[in-house]
């Protein structure tokens, strides 16, 4: 495995391994530290040779005596170029764009102190070359950031925000924004509507986390709920304009739009944004080479086709993969708030698509769940895959929540409630990050005799007697097993995790909030889960 240190340029030969881990809700902040680089087998006997820096964090979480204040920010640099390491005062990313070290560090507000040649479909310096100019001229470089030395942060009087030299003054806990320096309970202006998109926004964290969707200044309003025409959904989701999509149905009363039996092929650069209406849309939704699309707070289903068959899924992402997350047709996709119920075959399917956030969304009254597979191209090019889900209710489904064949999976603070087979699989090397979900089995060992079975509530479920426990498989139905690390997860009525060689399995590389897995945070989702209908009310 290939181990990236961090290392004084003074002293060699006191290398540590960069420190790791998420923030978490009840311990304060931690540093990613560790990338996708450690999945490929590669040597961990070369240091990366960095400046020193003076930084530090008293036991407070604070700054150090002589510190700098706070870490250094790498989110920014994160949403325009592939993220690799963050730690407390450097960053470390790809570029594959011809923008250059100085473009990229200079997004964070820091400055360029190393170069080298990236190691090709990787995130990660090639170290068997020699290091380069932070100008060097090339279409993709890995480049190494930290502070300005000559830049002297501010943060008298702050608590939150930038510190002026790429650092932080602090964070805000959730429902709290930034204002000034100050954390301030976060407000939207509901005399207004559409609602504000910068608040949407706010809430978009991991893989998917470049999605901007549309232009919220290109407003279209579904004014009816036919299938086609003027006014209809279809008509905006289709069009090449990048539709900010808001709805004048469903205000007061539930409101249906049948697409009909014609799939909606989704353009790119496109938001639904439901918050505060109660739509339903009833059809398939394709993206075949969509990029950058949001679906927000509204319910999805597909009763047309022939359910029951491997036809109709409510959403199917079709495409061709790549050799890194960025080359894939279909990218930067997110889906949030959403409710997807009662299809024919999978509820998402995603068949070549990458960067893509799934979060506090509900899923139910379903047989196949999801499916994470490659897409057109050949295997290969679904390794790449790169999918977050995370504060979403999976209930009583009966498998697939995912099936999960190819690429990294970061799975945490889910609620995996009853499901019928199995909860999650993960096969065929696929790499599979479980942190603190609740996973809920369905009571006893038995269900019904084996003369008189149960049967799966699910559309189209079959009959068993026995009660799964099985939440995280890593050999479902396949002839290669994953590979599936679990932490801080809670365990309910025997409910297993199939750990398998967790060191192999990805660090995501982004920031992200953990919270502790309890029968509250299990409630909580339970509740909030979905398309919030009484939004800004």
């Amino acid at each position: 495995m290939r181990v990236l240190l961090l290392c004084s340029v003074v002293s060699l030969t006191a290398c540590d391994p960069a420190p790791s881990g998420p923030m978490t809700a009840d311990t304060g902040p931690g540093i990613d530290a560790r990338a996708p680089v450690g999945t490929d087998g590669g040597r961990a006997d070369t240091a990366v040779e960095l400046p020193d820096a003076s930084v530090g964090e008293g036991a407070d979480g604070g700054p150090a005596d002589g510190g700098v204040h706070g870490p250094v920010d790498c989110t920014p640099i994160g949403r325009s170029f592939d993220l690799c390491e963050a730690t407390a005062d450097r960053c470390a990313a790809v570029y594959r764009d011809g923008e250059g070290c100085d473009a990229v560090c200079a997004v964070a507000g820091l400055v360029c102190v190393g170069a080298h040649e990236d190691v090709s479909a990787m995130c990660a310096p090639d170290l068997d070359r020699p290091a380069l100019g932070c100008d060097s001229g090339h279409r993709s470089d890995y480049c190494l950031c930290a502070r300005d030395p000559s830049c002297m942060p501010d943060c008298a009087g702050r608590s939150c925000g930038g510190d002026g030299c790429g650092g932080r003054c602090g964070t805000c806990g959730p429902d709290m924004a930034c204002d000034g320096g100050a954390c301030v309970e976060s407000t939207v202006d509901c005399s207004s509507y559409p609602y504000d998109p910068v608040a949407l926004r706010a809430e978009l964290i991991g893989y998917g986390r470049r999605a901007s969707g549309g232009d919220p200044s290109r407003v279209y309003t579904v004014t009816n709920t036919r299938g086609s025409g003027r006014g209809s959904l279809r008509r905006a989701l289709e069009s090449s304009e990048p539709y900010w999509i808001v709805f004048d149905v469903g205000v007061s009363a539930d409101a249906a739009i049948d697409l009909g039996d014609e799939p909606v092929d989704v353009a790119s650069n496109k938001t639904i944004d439901g918050r505060g209406r109660r739509v339903t849309v009833d059809g398939a939704i394709e993206l075949r080479g969509a990029r950058n699309v949001i679906f927000a707070d509204v319910a999805f289903t597909n009763t047309h086709g022939d359910r029951c068959t491997q036809e109709a899924d409510v959403f199917l992402i079709r495409g061709d993969g790549a050799d890194h997350p960025g080359g894939f047709e279909n990218r930067d996709i997110w889906f949030h708030h959403v409710e997807v119920f009662e299809g024919g075959d999978g509820l998402i399917d995603v068949r070549g698509g990458s960067r893509i956030t799934i979060s506090w969304s509900h899923f139910h009254d379903h047989g196949k769940g999801m499916l994470l597979s490659q897409g057109s191209a050949p295997d290969i090019e679904g390794r790449e895959m790169e999918v977050t889900f995370h504060h979403n209710f999976f209930e009583r489904l009966s498998r697939r929540g995912p099936r999960q064949n190819n690429g990294r999976v970061h799975y945490f603070n889910n609620y995996m409630f009853e499901w019928w087979e199995y909860g999650v699989a993960v096969v065929h090397g696929a790499q599979f990050r479980s942190e603190n979900n609740v996973y809920q089995a369905r009571p006893g060992r038995t269900c019904g005799s084996i003369f008189s079975p149960c049967r799966d509530p699910a559309p189209c479920g079959d009959t068993d007697y026995e009660v799964s426990k099985i939440a995280v498989s890593d050999d479902w139905a396949a002839d290669t097993r994953g590979y599936v690390a679990s932490s801080g997860d809670l365990l309910l009525e025997d409910a297993t995790v199939a750990v398998h060689e967790p060191d192999r399995v990805f660090t995501p590389s982004y920031a992200y909030v953990l919270e502790p897995a309890t029968m509250g945070l299990a409630s909580r989702i339970r509740a909030d889960a979905g398309p919030r209908t009484t939004y800004c009310r």
